[in-house]
This record gives structure tokens, sequence and C-alpha cells, in this order.
């Protein structure tokens, strides 16, 4: 069984590489684009954005690989690398996004543009879901530690012959554990 930190960190890698995987369907768009027009410029500028999404990839799999000290300062270059790569696609594509009719009626042209842009929703799928199943994760985790802490309450509180104190404190681990057990209840419906 794994850990609720390797698994969330699992998911913050999925979300990144979710990402990715939407910028490379953005940069297979530009290329269809710029090769469409003929543009070697173009192609340049996109090869070197190429390059930036293969380091931004290393950087996922170093992330991987951290200690979870050095997990923080992983993440935020890997945030950093993708949010540059999103600025050179944008930068690239306000540029040259002005397509005359002509080119925009070359038909392989544009089933390569498609073709792109499927992979680019289905990134964003994949990252929709791995925001959720890390929210769902953490839901889990409240309440798994909602159900211990009244499990050790409702103990201690038959060990101590239900003091007042033991008491109060069974009321209060009573109370928490309602919240959270309602909330997810709520959120995931019954089983």
């Amino acid at each position: 069984m794994t850990t609720p930190q390797v698994h969330d960190n699992d998911l913050v890698a999925k979300k990144f590489e979710a990402e990715v995987r939407e910028v490379d369907a953005r940069l297979k768009v530009l290329q269809a684009q710029a090769a469409a027009r003929h543009a070697q410029a173009d192609m340049d500028e996109i090869s070197g954005l190429a390059v930036a999404k293969e380091r931004a990839k290393q950087r996922i799999a170093d992330l991987k690989q951290k200690a979870a000290s050095d997990r923080a300062a992983a993440k935020q270059e890997v945030e950093t690398s993708i949010r540059e790569l999103q600025a050179g696609i944008q930068r690239v594509n306000e540029r040259y996004s002005a397509w005359d009719s002509a080119r925009e009626r070359r038909f392989y042209a544009r089933l390569d543009e498609a073709s792109a842009k499927l992979a680019a929703w289905k990134a964003r799928g994949d990252q929709k879901r791995a925001k959720l199943e890390m929210a769902q994760l953490d839901d889990f985790a409240t309440l798994e530690e909602r159900i211990a802490l009244a499990r050790a309450r409702a103990a201690e509180a038959a060990s101590e012959k239900y003091s007042a104190k033991s008491q109060k404190a069974l009321d209060e681990a009573a109370r928490y554990f309602d919240e959270a057990y309602d909330a997810a209840a709520n959120r995931y419906g019954a089983v």
C-alpha cells in the first residue's frame, strides 16, 4: 500500500505530465500551421520550444525521484518550465495565427491540426481528473484521521469510565467525525 504522500506526489507528477502533453499537442498544431505556410523561421522557433518541452519532461522525471525536502523546489522548477513553454507557444501562436484562406483550405494541414487539438483536449481532461483525484485523496485522508481519532477517544473514554474530561474529548471527536463523514457521504454518495 502506498502512503498518501507518495500517491499525492504521483498525482502532482500526473498533472504536470498532462500539462506537458497539452503543450506537445499545441506545438504540433503550430508545426502543422508552419508547414502549411512553408515558414522555416517558424519551424526553427517551434523546434526550440520542443527542446524546452523535453527539458520540462526531464524535470518532471527528476521531481519523481526527489526526496520530500527537495520536492518543493523541483515542483517550482517544473511549474516555471511549463509556464515558459506556454508563454512561448502563445507568442508564436499570436504572431503566426493569421492564416490566409488558401492555407486554411489545405485539407491535410487541417487534419493534423484537428488531431493535435484532440490530444490537447484529452490532456486537459487528464489534468482535471488528476486534480479531482488529489481532492478525493485529501477528503479520504481527513475522514481516515477522524475515524481513528473517534475510535481512540471512545477507547480512552471507556478506559477512564467516561470521566467528564474523556467524555468531552469523545464528544468533540464525534462532532469532527460527523462533519467529515457527512461531507464525504454528500460528495461521494452511497456505496
